[in-house]
């Protein structure tokens, strides 16, 4: 299987936590709030641009295996490239459109998450963790887009915080896959 896959999108998930955490720490002390969004904005461009390069290995190695999950890891992966590769080029984000991206990239996710979650329904831990995590990643994408006028600050701590989450439900969600003797979504297979 390619559990691998998902591990690896969880730990880079914590690792761009722990370096977002990090810059919220130099926000205004070390270096300028123009600085720092332009640089926030290449950090999170590139991990969104890479956590869409890593669905789409997934996705092919979801079509290598015959689970009818690759079309949805294809095009989660279509939208994390194309929002990433915006993000990146657009250099002149401000706190406003930060929280903004913030939001819909958690918007993004919970719709991938909660379809996700359907297509594993057989599989109840899968399920669950992944219904939970979209219960977690609406809330986020609404404190994220009715709190755009707080801080660059704040909006990076909280998004530090989300990815953190993110990255530990991933990094459990590849250790189940990595334990379980059959392939998941053996019930997608077959709808």
């Amino acid at each position: 299987m390619f559990w691998w896959v998902f591990a690896f999108r969880g730990g880079f998930a914590l690792l761009f936590a722990a370096l977002l955490y990090f810059a919220c720490g130099l926000l205004g002390t070390v270096f300028f709030d123009p600085v720092m969004l332009v640089s926030l904005s290449l950090i999170l461009g590139f991990f969104i641009l890479a956590n869409g390069l890593l669905l789409g290995v997934a996705a092919i190695f979801s079509r290598e295996h015959h689970l009818r999950l690759w079309y949805l890891l294809s095009s989660e992966s279509l939208v994390a490239i194309v929002l990433g590769a915006y993000i990146s080029a657009s250099l002149m984000i401000t706190s406003h459109t930060l929280a903004y991206l913030a939001g819909l990239h958690a918007i993004a996710r919970v719709a991938f998450q909660v379809h996700l979650a359907i297509k594993l329904r057989e599989d109840r831990p899968y399920a669950v963790v992944l219904a939970l995590s979209a219960i977690v990643s609406v809330a986020m994408a609404i404190l994220f887009l009715t709190h755009r006028d707080d801080t660059v600050r704040t909006i990076t701590a909280w998004l530090s915080a989300y990815e953190a989450f993110y990255g530990f439900v991933v990094v459990a969600f590849a250790i189940g896959l990595h334990r379980q003797p059959r392939p998941v979504a053996s019930a997608a297979t077959h709808a």
